[in-house]
């Protein structure tokens, strides 16, 4: 069980980042779910707005504390009792900025996106990145790799690094609980059986494959299948890019086959995510994809790029394709559409469940793990 342990998360909340998001807020609930005697003292850090929002949505978590003072505390000191301070902050994660004297950094590295696809940076980012990974690399410290693809990479590209890589995966905490979903396809206009693409308008999310492929499925097979799209649809380095999908979709004649319905509540988006028939994930590049992750919470089938990444994700009921090849999605979606049925299904959400409960509590304890080996060696240093 080791000592007692305080982690300080960084919180954000970045509507051109919901991963990244997602992946700290499902960190603090992760951790809250560790049995009392194993859970570590947990301190939200950011902006009082985004830690009042994450308070807001999840309740009180075992274990849990924000910044703020909380209204107990505010109202001990007004009757004149001496507040309890928190606990000091053991190690802070991920190194976004936060400074806790006496607390260790543990630092994060998502992907090295911008060394497999440098077209989608500028020369100044692609500088900046390296610059800010060459730091952290040449720092004693752990720094958290989201996925053993990313590792690799992080042992190919810096050799001589005296940082110390560790993976630690991210799952997804989906309420999977009453679902209207009626009212959930009255309120989105939502045909009764869809295929469901969740991604981001950027470039490298990669849906011009999946609508070349259900154009060719509607002008050489006569099959029409429903396609809703949910997702931001600004691409900050190609604003040009969301206009040019456009006008493929009504070059091809698929305006009346799929919805953009941009970036909605996420409640509602885990709706619709139960409700698919199926989910599509096309990425040319992904550091370890909330999508598989959320798709695996609830047991729904997913269309799957063929990355390493994917591979190393290994989600259930997936089909693999290659990411640029429109031809073998269209074959892939023409062989098993008929087959599949509209969610939500529950009896498949409770099995994920509990396989993912699972995965959370494995997931807790692999950080906790990481947080003391990253006060163990700064303290060997």
């Amino acid at each position: 069980m080791g000592l007692p342990l305080t982690i300080g998360i960084e919180l954000i909340n970045d509507p051109n980042w919901m991963g990244g998001t997602l992946y700290l807020q499902n960190l603090a609930i992760c951790l809250s779910r560790l049995p009392a005697q194993e859970r570590p003292q947990i301190r939200l850090l950011g902006s009082p707005e985004i830690i009042a929002s994450f308070t807001e949505k999840n309740g009180s978590l075992p274990g849990v504390n924000s910044s703020p003072k909380s209204l107990a505390a505010r109202l001990a000191q007004r009757l004149g009792f001496s507040p309890k301070p928190p606990p000091a902050i053991d190690v802070i994660y991920p190194g976004f900025g936060a400074q806790v004297p006496g607390a260790e950094t543990i630092r994060w590295i998502p992907d090295f996106q911008h060394r497999y696809l440098p077209q989608l940076f500028s020369a100044a980012e692609i500088a900046a990145r390296d610059a800010s990974i060459g730091e952290i690399a040449a720092q004693p410290g752990v720094v958290v790799l989201s996925s053993q693809t990313a590792q690799d990479d992080f042992v190919r590209f810096y050799p001589d690094h005296r940082a110390t890589p560790r993976v630690w995966h991210f799952h997804s905490l989906l309420a999977v609980g009453h679902l209207d979903a009626d009212s959930l396809r009255q309120t989105y206009d939502l045909s009764e059986k869809y295929l469901y693409l969740p991604n981001q308008f950027w470039v490298h999310k990669n849906h011009i494959t999946v609508f070349k492929a259900l154009a060719q499925l509607r002008q050489e097979h006569d099959l029409t299948i429903p396609l809703v799209c949910t997702g931001a649809t600004r691409d900050r380095r190609n604003e040009a890019h969301f206009a040019s999908l456009m006008a493929l979709v009504e070059e091809q004649g698929l305006a009346d086959q799929i919805q953009f319905l941009g970036l909605i509540d996420r409640s509602d988006q885990v709706g619709i995510l139960r409700c698919a028939a199926a989910v599509v994930q096309p990425s040319r590049f992904e550091g370890w994809s909330t999508v598989v992750e959320d798709v695996r919470a609830v047991g729904r089938p997913i269309f799957l790029s063929d990355l390493s990444v994917h591979r190393e994700q290994t989600p259930p009921h997936c089909v693999y394709f290659p990411p640029e090849d429109a031809t073998a999605l269209a074959q892939t979606l023409r062989q098993r559409w008929a087959q599949l049925l509209p969610g939500p299904n529950f009896s498949a959400e409770q099995e994920a469940k509990q396989q993912v409960d699972c995965y959370i509590l494995n997931s807790a304890h692999s950080f906790c793990n990481i947080a003391r080996d990253a006060i163990t060696l700064v303290r060997a240093h």
